[in-house]
């Protein structure tokens, strides 16, 4: 639709001819004002005099952008951006009341750390793509920042992403609602050496970087994984947490679980092994919840193989849901290798298995302690015999 600009206050810049507009003007013989920023292809301003954009912006019931004093190493929000030529654009902020430079150049960085779809951003494919008003406005929904240099007529995004990044994450120490991905750049007795966004350094403790114990520290590096902020240290910098992300995204797939089981109780999972003890197998289940397998819920081979000390950790295995147990905020999820439909005959089998140990554990006791109280006689026996064969001599 077009917007009529009514008139609200005493036209001082001469008479202008609003008839054409209240007269049922057909929209064909006058020219749209691009300049008046704030229209887009379904809002038109027809108006070309100059107070045309204050007008617009009564209308709209928006206030008119003031331009401001610009301080050096500030952050600024970028509200658009227009090209200068092959290796600068001029970014709007505060609203479009000022502009600054930006070197692009200087934003290879930037660049690297940006997916948008499948188009690998360089300085010209960022400069090809803001000819689109619709991926333009996609970069600006984005929210970036620039910082502003010590020349306040320039800036870089590069600046203002990282400053904002680490702002954001002394933030996220208290407010706790943010990830991060991290990648393990290297390894050491304590911890891991990481780096987010690939820009911001931090350090994991060995013992917060997963939800149970590594085994490995090596093979772990050069992987990535989500993280949340644990603390800053102004001197030291960052430490990060993956168990503080399992806390936290845990509830949420545990719902997603349950609900999967409501449809299909038999649902399959590819599980890793963390562990083992002579009662089960520890699990860890899309390297966020943690399961075990206990010895009656397992199938006859799974059972000798833990027997055998055949199950090593890192070994992928395919397991049901049995139960889902939940105490307060804690819960324990019961796994099995074992369909429902034969999961009461194997748990059945299992306890006949176990008491049948025990008794023999007790039969064998007994038969020991025997042996052992005859032995006992028979020491005690020829101990006599030396005694009367010393006293007959």
């Amino acid at each position: 639709m077009s917007v009529k600009v009514t008139k609200t206050r005493e036209i001082v810049a001469g008479d202008f001819d609003w008839s054409v507009y209240e007269d049922g003007w057909n929209g064909t013989s006058l020219h749209v004002n691009k300049k008046v920023k704030g229209t887009d292809k379904y809002t038109k301003v027809y108006c070309h005099d100059a107070y045309a954009q204050e007008i617009f912006n009564q209308y709209m019931h928006q206030a008119a952008p003031v331009s401001k004093e610009l301080k050096k190493n500030t952050l600024v929000k970028i509200d658009g951006f227009h090209k200068i030529d092959e290796n600068h654009v001029s970014a709007s902020i505060n609203g479009g009341a000022n502009n600054i430079s930006i070197d692009l150049n200087k934003e290879g960085k930037f660049f690297n750390n940006i997916t948008f779809g499948d188009t690998k951003l360089t300085k010209e494919t960022f400069l090809q793509l803001l000819d689109d008003p619709d991926v333009h406005k996609k970069f600006i929904e984005m929210g970036l920042v620039a910082k502003i240099g010590t020349d306040v007529e320039k800036g870089s995004i590069w600046d203002g992403y990282v400053e904002s990044l680490v702002a954001e994450m002394q933030e996220q120490i208290t407010k706790k609602n943010k990830a991060y991905v991290a990648k393990l750049v290297s390894s050491n007795n304590g911890g891991f050496v990481v780096e987010i966004a690939g820009m911001v350094k931090a350090f994991m403790p060995g013992s917060m970087a997963a939800a149970n114990k590594i085994n490995n520290y090596e093979s772990l590096v050069g992987t990535e994984m989500e993280v949340m902020v644990e603390s800053y240290d102004p001197k030291f910098g960052f430490i990060v947490s993956r168990k503080k992300y399992l806390r936290t995204i845990v509830p949420i797939y545990l719902k997603n679980l349950e609900a999967q089981l409501k449809e299909n109780k038999d649902t399959m999972l590819e599980v890793t092994v963390t562990g083992t003890t002579p009662f089960g197998i520890f699990c860890e289940i899309n390297e966020v919840l943690t399961g075990m397998i206990h010895k009656t819920l397992m199938s006859d081979e799974l059972r000798e193989r833990l027997r055998q000390n055949q199950v090593a950790a890192e070994e992928k295995l395919t397991v049901y849901v049995h139960k889902i147990e939940r105490d307060g905020k804690s819960s324990r999820i019961i796994l099995s290798d074992v369909t429902s439909a034969k999961r009461e005959a194997v748990i059945a089998k299992r306890e006949a298995e176990d008491l049948q140990e025990k008794s023999d554990y007790v039969t064998a006791k007994r038969e020991a302690a025997k042996a052992q109280a005859q032995a006992d006689a028979e020491v005690v026996e020829a101990s006599v015999e030396d005694i009367l064969s010393d006293t007959e001599e």
